[in-house]
């Protein structure tokens, strides 16, 4: 026996409006919930290039950064303290004693601009090692070589 069936019927159609409503919501959650953190980097400072790739510095959110400007001047950030500021080698040099003694652990990265001599970023170095840094790191700019 022959049951005829209206084809228009809308009983195949499955409703996703309450899911998408769904779904945003959870974005929106998600979104507003997260800790985005951006570490605080000086744009003025232009770093050389390098055909080596950097290493991630998402895993090191803790970092001191030392901005070496081409006119000499050194800008430290320090994001325990909540400091960022123009200091000279003294003033650097008692803020790295003091990070380093709330922190054995703490690491610094150097970025020196490609215009500043070579002396200022060799003398914030050896501040570094002065005070007892031994995982005091260069910052540069990748580029990827034409020969790759």
């Amino acid at each position: 026996m022959r049951i005829d069936r209206d084809e228009s019927s809308d009983d195949n159609v499955i409703n996703i409006s309450s899911l998408l409503d769904v779904m945003f919501i959870l974005i929106i959650f998600f979104l507003a919930t997260a800790t985005f953190t951006e570490e605080e980097t000086d744009q003025s400072v232009n770093l050389p290039e390098s055909s080596m790739a950097p290493s991630s510095l998402s895993a090191k959110p803790k970092t001191i950064t030392i901005n070496v400007h081409a006119d000499g001047s050194y800008l430290v950030n320090n994001p325990v303290t909540q400091r960022h500021e123009t200091m000279d080698l003294g003033a650097m040099r008692e803020e790295l004693t003091r990070a380093l003694e709330s922190n054995a652990g703490q690491k610094v990265l150097l970025r020196g601009d490609r215009k500043a001599y070579h002396e200022a970023v060799a003398m914030a170095m050896a501040c570094c090692k002065e005070v007892g840094f031994n995982d005091a790191n260069i910052g540069y700019q990748y580029k990827l070589s034409a020969a790759n």
